[in-house]
Order: C-alpha cells, then sequence, then structure tokens
C-alpha cells in the first residue's frame, strides 16, 4: 500500500502509482471542506509542511469517514 504523502505527490506530478488512489479531490464537499480545514490547522498551528499537513489531515478525515 502507498503511503498517503506519496499518493498526494503522484496525483501533483499528474502520475497515476498503478492502483485506487483516495484523494482529496475524491471527497465529497462536507468531507473537502472538513479536511481543508484540518490541513490548515496543522500546517500553521502544528508546524507541519504543506505535505505533511494534508497527508495527516487524509488520514484523520479517513478515520472519521470509517466511523459515519
Amino acid at each position: 500500500m502507498i503511503p498517503a504523502l506519496e499518493r498526494l505527490r503522484a496525483l501533483r506530478a499528474g502520475k497515476s502509482p498503478g492502483i485506487p488512489i483516495a484523494c482529496p479531490d475524491d471527497l465529497s464537499m462536507d468531507w473537502r471542506v472538513e479536511f481543508e480545514e484540518r490541513a490548515a490547522i496543522l500546517q500553521y498551528d502544528g508546524g507541519l509542511s504543506r505535505d505533511e499537513a494534508d497527508e495527516q489531515a487524509l488520514q484523520e478525515i479517513c478515520e472519521r469517514m470509517k466511523r459515519v
């Protein structure tokens, strides 16, 4: 399984790693808003890089979606 950060980098580069990719663009509007907000908090308040914040936020949102 490809880690979320590698998937995000592949998407940004326009490359597919050969497996179905779950990315922020695949989220519904409600979940996308939650993702963007969480990533911003992680980046600015948490001091993470954009890639790290995106990866962490995507993982957190996916976990939250499993519980709903």
